[in-house]
């Protein structure tokens, strides 16, 4: 009861105060370096005002739902043409003849084969995915062409590139990673002269990391094309190159 009062009496002395609302100064912390880069924003020519791209990241992520993002673009960016971008990447690939493709189209509607079968069956008959057997895949079998690129770049066995004459491959499994597969790997790309995995300036080999190659006892194992190598270490990746190098040829 004394507690009830004292909050009363504390109360009823406030009641005639004018409210008082402080005004704190505005402060704009300088973005950390660390964090630069991570934000998308378009420039305005006109003022070099830089804004967000409203992504709306903040308004669906905001927990007491009061950001509201403007989706207008006051900036006025050019529309991108995709269908002109589709014709350059076609004209890019060159002429791919797409008779091969008939049959397995025709197999497809069929017997309704998945997708992966079907592109699998495409890269056996062209040794690649080409594009333009690709949009002609999505047109005759009404399967979008974000998902038919998107199912053939989840999958290491897929490629969307001519290959090189030849392909080794590295496996980067539990196993195979513990037993020294980086070190190989990077001993390749030393051997062929490139950076990362893809393909030697010359066309020759194509380098690539698969997830298993199903050989996980004497690991670390690489593969030339269908010849599999096993117990594989740095000096012998560079000694596997130079003997493909021989036997080709290739200086």
């Amino acid at each position: 009861m004394l507690g009830i009062l004292k909050a009363l009496r504390t109360t009823v002395s406030h009641l005639p105060r004018k409210p008082l609302t402080v005004q704190y100064p505005e402060v704009r912390e300088e973005l950390p370096e660390r964090s630069r880069g991570l934000f998308k924003v378009v420039v305005d020519v006109t003022t070099e005002e830089a804004r967000c791209r409203a992504c709306t990241l903040c308004e669906t992520n905001c927990p007491v739902q009061v950001i509201r993002v403007d989706y207008r673009n006051k900036y006025d960016l050019p529309a991108v043409d995709q269908a002109a971008l589709a014709r350059d990447r076609l004209a890019e690939q060159g002429a791919v003849d797409l008779s091969p493709l008939r049959p397995i189209i025709d197999g497809h509607l069929e017997s309704g084969t998945g997708l992966n079968a079907v592109l699998q069956r495409v890269q056996d008959a062209y040794g690649y995915l080409p594009r333009a057997a690709l949009q002609q895949l999505s047109l005759e079998t009404g399967t979008s062409l974000s998902q038919i690129y998107g199912t053939a770049s989840f999958s290491d066995r897929f490629r969307l590139a001519p290959p090189a004459a030849h392909i080794i491959s590295v496996c980067r499994g539990t196993t195979c990673y513990a037993a020294g597969a980086p070190l190989v790997a990077q001993a390749l790309r030393e051997a062929l002269g490139i950076d990362a995995d893809g393909t030697t300036a010359d066309g020759f080999v194509t380098l690539q990391s698969v997830d298993c190659l199903g050989v996980c006892g004497p690991a670390p194992v690489v593969r030339v094309d269908d010849r599999v190598h096993v117990a594989m270490t740095p000096e012998r990746a560079h000694a596997l190159v130079q003997e493909l190098r021989v036997a080709e040829g290739v200086t």
